[in-house]
């Protein structure tokens, strides 16, 4: 398809600019999205003022397509990893997870060129960065997004994006955004309300970079603020970016005072629950702003002091210090990083590249958070995990996770190949290890661990130890952080395939100083299911969970894959109800293949994800996808006497 290039508008951070449009962004062509309509393919939305308030779920065909339907899961927050990471503090992502503001299917197509971020452990919100002057400039996040991040804990944001003039922002539409109508309502903040009530995502990051605007204007924007804190869910966020200040100019302070507080609050009242700082703040600047955020009844760590790391990733030249001060408990400010998605759109889609590059950037040259880099300097980098302790939103039964991150080039079910094929669907995304990689060899192992995409028990890929194996060696992977209490009829099971071990489950129950370690029963074969029950236990909180694994003979180049883990008892995962109400629209296409939107009603019990199969030109079951939404759409599906035929089944735990 042709596509035309955006300008590329993020300028020099020396240069102490603005939130700008993603860098080397791909517009949609007219003729593209003509194209694509004709497949019947349901995209994420994206609007102009003038388009949303027109907007309803009603008269939107792809909405259903569009909801999040994992709900946010609770925040765990673990023991510190090493003495530099702070207790208090947040970190804000602000990331490109779709390319394209128009255009991005609504939950997945078949490639693995996507970017699926694996690293939630240090992030607290993230925004999903988006916007064009060309295309939209209010922009939910995708269904798959929402579902991707609530499953780690993490609450997601929409973008609404007053571009500079310069690169295409136009005055009527902020002007659009704080008119009342005749009955004293914003009817653009309503809808922007009203969506992600419908989608069931968390709130709106609010970036407003045009000029030409009064000193009455920026007092009409303080009041749409505020009119959007008195209507909003208590849990959701409105964030507002240091960019227009009180006189209606757009003059970027790098730090909270007089001139930009009032869109943070006033009378003690909230007007956003957080203000995003400019890049051009510095140390003296970021001290007077924690002093006047506390002046004002607000907490510092609502401020986020920006730090771009879109051109340079892990590169980038940052003074650390002036946000972690060494000598202090305590960060001065939150910190707000901006594009971390660097460590893949740099990559050129080379998943070894990118799982590479996101170790090092979070987690540091080691990829142990215990072991922050060791550096000279205040501004080189030590990895995020220096700065803050690991959390996780495991903290409720069942617990189960096949390491899958959520796109592959086959999809495995219980061992068994049932789809060849690239695909994504980020909301398939498990949970992945709390720690990266928190390992411990004795004996002579020299095991080390990874995310494999080579195999998988269910999904697309699992978790790997490999390298040389002694006999009787020993290597302790630690695994999630948790806050679970166990029942009476939880037990633990994990599937296992590859070089010969023993394994122990190792449990740090609260209260205890010492962790218990439990032998787990083998049997079967290929992939082997090993089993215990935590009866025992019954009452006590699991805080973390670790697996010891000792190798039964010296190896070079042991492969040792964990394909799933499961935390869970009859109460917590029983079984699942019959999908109701499946219903097929079809887009015609070449010979005896089709386009189909599927949807169908929520299953009954505890469902994890749902398959959706056809029956092929053999007339057997095929598996086509998997969402844990209740809409899906297929392509090239087969007809049979002018018909699809489409099975959905639930998945429980």
């Amino acid at each position: 398809m042709k596509k035309t290039k955006m300008i590329a508008a993020l300028l020099s951070v020396t240069l102490l600019t603005s939130l700008a449009p993603p860098l080397n962004a791909q517009a949609m062509t007219a003729e593209d999205k003509e194209a694509q309509a004709k497949t019947g393919q349901p995209f994420a939305s994206y609007w102009f003022p003038d388009e949303l308030v027109k907007w309803s779920p009603q008269n939107d065909p792809d909405a259903p397509f569009n909801k999040g339907t994992i709900p946010l899961k609770k925040r765990v927050v673990s023991a510190k990893s090493n003495a530099t990471q702070k207790s208090q503090g947040e970190l804000m992502s602000l990331d490109i997870i779709n390319e394209h503001t128009a255009g991005t299917p609504s939950q997945g197509f078949k490639s693995v060129k996507v970017y699926n971020p694996t690293q939630w452990q240090y992030v607290d919100v993230l925004v999903a960065w988006a916007g064009s002057s060309g295309e939209g400039i209010i922009i939910p996040p995708s269904a798959d997004t929402i579902d991707m991040a609530h499953k780690n804990g993490v609450p997601v944001l929409g973008t609404v994006f007053f571009p500079p003039n310069v690169y295409g922002g136009k005055p009527e539409w902020v002007k659009q955004f704080i008119t009342k109508d005749a009955n004293g309502r914003y009817p653009v903040a309503d809808k922007l309300l009203e969506v992600a009530n419908y989608y069931g995502f968390d709130g709106w990051f609010i970036n407003q970079e045009t000029t030409g605007f009064t000193a009455a204007d920026a007092t009409a924007m303080q009041d749409v603020l505020k009119y959007m804190q008195t209507k909003k869910k208590a849990d959701q966020q409105i964030i507002w970016y240091d960019s227009m200040t009180t006189t209606g100019e757009i003059d970027w302070q790098g730090a909270l005072n007089e001139k930009n507080s009032p869109f943070l609050t006033q009378n003690k009242k909230a007007v956003s629950n957080g203000m995003f700082v400019d890049f051009r703040w510095n140390p003296n600047r970021l001290v007077t702003s924690n002093q006047n955020a506390t002046a004002l009844g607000v907490s510092p760590y609502k401020l986020y002091a920006g730090v771009d790391v879109q051109s340079n990733g892990y590169n980038s030249n940052v003074n650390w210090n002036a946000i972690f001060p060494p000598a202090s408990s305590a960060p001065i400010v939150s910190l707000g990083l901006y594009i971390p998605g660097w460590v893949y759109y740099s990559s050129n889609h080379n998943q070894t590249e990118f799982a590479n590059k996101e170790n090092k950037f979070w987690n540091g040259n080691k990829v142990d958070p215990r072991y922050p880099e060791n550096v000279t300097g205040a501004k080189d980098w030590q990895g995020i995990a220096a700065y803050y302790p690991e959390k996780s939103g495991i903290s409720a039964l069942p617990l189960k996770t096949n390491f899958n991150t959520g796109k592959g080039t086959f999809f495995n079910k219980n061992g068994v190949r049932l789809q060849t094929g690239e695909w994504n669907q980020r909301g398939m995304q498990d949970v992945m290890p709390t720690y990266r990689f928190i390992l411990d060899n004795t004996g002579g192992n020299k095991l080390a661990a990874s995310i494999t995409s080579d195999d998988a028990y269910t999904g697309a890929s699992s978790l790997l130890l490999s390298g040389n194996a002694a006999k009787n060696g020993t290597t302790t992977t630690k695994l999630f952080a948790t806050d679970i209490k166990v029942k009476r009829d939880t037990t633990f099971s994990m599937k296992v395939k590859g070089s010969n071990a023993t394994h122990k489950l190792v449990l740090q129950f609260a209260g205890d100083k010492v962790p218990r370690k439990v032998l787990l029963k083998a049997s079967g074969t290929g992939w082997v299911n090993c089993t215990t029950t935590l009866s025992p236990y019954y009452g006590k909180t699991i805080k973390e969970i670790s697996l010891e694994t000792t190798t039964t003979a010296a190896q070079t180049n042991a492969k040792i894959n964990i394909g799933e883990m499961a935390l869970q008892g009859f109460s917590d995962a029983g079984p699942v109800g019959v999908v109701q109400n499946v219903k097929v629209t079809e887009k015609v296409t070449p010979e005896r293949k089709t386009n189909a939107r599927i949807t169908w009603n929520t299953a009954i019990g505890h469902v994890r994800y749902y398959e959706i199969y056809q029956k092929n030109s053999k007339g057997t079951q095929e598996l086509i996808g998997t969402t844990p939404s209740t809409a899906f759409f297929a392509t090239d599906v087969y007809t049979v006497n002018g018909k699809v035929q489409i099975t959905v089944k639930a998945v429980g735990y």
